[in-house]
């Protein structure tokens, strides 16, 4: 190899670990010596070699089980660097073998489909219900007492602007609410309670995309037969409006439309 080619990245594993012989060891240094950013790169690796041996330093004094041997882990730290190029090779040979079989090879690259935000937001959702509605010690972290103390904290939390839906003329009176973390941030829960003691709850989730989505009947697996209620997308938030099933009967849907409207400031 002549002197203006690029080091190959086996030759740069091997001089990190000493495995290269004297004579490419010399043009190797000289290439790092007159490339900074080569440089910086191959300390880390240095770095991070040096510290795996320190780590493993103990396991070597004493006797040890073959996989626990300070030498096969380093090889199986080497087989892991090398574990890229292998599977960019598997990627390969699967599209070949799709384009061979007319495609139908592609399924291997394929996992499990993630769920949609509003699918997401209708799990977190139920699991917030689920935890603390039913709590009768502490379901909310701040009192309704003082509405305007609740929006503020709510607000410098999600950092997003929040209001608190009056849902008295629904029968329901505020009890509190509480902040929570949901899967990609913060999110909030208002909890509300009627004369019977039934409990609502409307919880609300900057979302990551924000796509806008139609109010629509909750579904999440968590919630099947536990929970009743609505979940939406607007202004890039997620909302629902969630209680316990039978127990708001046809004005949920209502109350889901009015917390909607209240909600868009």
């Amino acid at each position: 190899m002549n002197g203006t080619a690029p080091l190959r990245e086996d030759e740069l594993h091997a001089y990190v670990d000493g495995r290269l012989d004297p004579v490419r060891r010399q043009e190797v240094e000289r290439r790092i010596a007159a490339d900074p950013a080569l440089r910086a790169r191959i300390e880390d690796w240095a770095a991070q070699a040096e510290a795996l041996r320190a780590a493993l330093a103990p396991l070597a004094r004493d006797p040890a089980p073959p996989q626990l041997n300070p030498a096969e882990l380093l090889q199986q730290q080497l087989a892991r660097r090398a574990a890229p190029r292998r599977i960019a090779a598997s990627v390969a040979l699967v599209f070949l073998l799709g384009a061979a079989a007319g495609g139908g090879a592609t399924w291997a690259l394929r996992g499990p489909p993630r769920p949609t935000e509003i699918a997401r937001l209708q799990t977190e959702a139920t699991t917030a219900w689920r935890v603390f509605a039913s709590d009768a010690a502490q379901p909310v972290e701040l009192g309704g007492e003082d509405p305007a103390t609740l929006v503020r904290w709510m607000t410098q939390k999600l950092g997003r602007r929040v209001s608190v839906p009056d849902l008295s003329a629904q029968g329901y009176r505020l009890l509190g609410g509480r902040v929570l973390t949901a899967m990609y941030g913060p999110a909030a829960m208002l909890l509300y309670e009627d004369a019977a003691g039934t409990r609502l709850t409307v919880y609300l989730q900057p979302m990551s995309l924000g796509l806008p989505a139609e109010m629509q009947r909750v579904a999440a697996p968590s919630a099947a037969g536990v929970v009743d209620g609505f979940a939406w997308i607007a202004g890039q938030i997620g909302y629902s409006v969630l209680v316990r099933p039978g127990t708001a009967g046809e004005a949920l849907h209502g109350i889901a439309d009015q917390v909607r409207e209240e909600m868009r400031l």
